[in-house]
């Protein structure tokens, strides 16, 4: 569980270089009344349903990963490729991180405690954070036709939490997760392996074959337990951080990705 828990901190320090900015800035309420900043960005071109993304990032990051170049997620080159594809793309933040983050706010921290028998409050973190998402989604799809893709994608503890939204949330129609941590099960709503049964989504797993948070049999079991009838894993050789490349593989799989009738 301890590799599971940690995950991401290694990244805690890397520098975020804006490969642009939000168009718009989204203010949404939590069912507890918390407010959940977000941004979204318009596709290009005038589509007038536009498919829709959800991008999720990991422990002690923020949704600025997703407007970046940099490691670990590359993730402006994927936000501007779905934007170029037509996708209107919204961005969160996780409870406790980037513009919800306090001086006690400390994610990482809650991770150890964690691990030191103290779940409650990383469990707290993780499920909150996931009810946050449906209720964002929920905005997003209350008016209008129904896109013909709704796509979450998450990396590290974004895609622990996509796989729990999945779970939840049957207007998703995509998913893309890279590099899910191992959660072990006594961790409850928190751990993706207790939620499984319920993914039907098409669904992109990316693991890596040296990744300290999951080992080669945790994917195995994630990827097989998923009832998904359009599932595809692929692995990289890399650790947790994956190549640049991993960009490749979800670029090419969404474009193969049948829209929703």
């Amino acid at each position: 569980m301890k590799r599971a828990l940690l995950l991401g901190l290694m990244f805690l320090a890397t520098s975020v270089a804006h490969a642009g900015s939000p168009s718009v800035a989204v203010e949404v309420h939590a069912e507890d009344g918390e407010r959940i900043p977000a941004w979204v960005l318009e596709p290009e071109g005038k589509g007038t349903n536009p498919p829709v993304a959800l991008l999720l990032h990991g422990l002690t990051r923020s949704k600025d990963d997703w407007l970046s170049d940099a490691e670990p997620t590359f993730g402006g080159a994927l936000t501007e490729h779905l934007r170029s594809a037509g996708y209107r793309v919204y961005l969160m933040d996780a409870r406790r991180h980037g513009a919800r983050a306090t001086p006690d706010a400390k994610p990482g921290a809650l991770a150890k405690r964690a691990h030191a028998g103290e779940p409650g409050p990383y469990q707290a973190m993780i499920s909150g954070t996931v009810r946050d998402a449906q209720v964002l989604l929920a905005k997003v799809l209350a008016h209008g036709k129904k896109p013909p893709k709704v796509l979450v994608a998450g990396y590290s503890m974004g895609a622990q939490v996509g796989l729990l939204l999945a779970s939840r949330e049957p207007r998703i129609t995509h998913l893309v997760t890279m590099v899910p941590p191992h959660v072990d099960p006594v961790l409850g709503d928190a751990a993706p392996v207790n939620r499984m049964d319920h993914v039907h989504q098409s669904w992109l797993l990316l693991t890596a074959n040296r990744d300290s948070f999951s080992t080669e049999e945790d994917n195995r079991k994630l990827f097989d337990a998923a009832p998904s009838k359009r599932k595809t894993r692929r692995t990289f050789d890399s650790g947790h951080a994956l190549p640049r490349e991993y960009l490749e593989a979800v670029r090419g799989w969404l474009s193969e990705a049948p829209r929703v009738p």
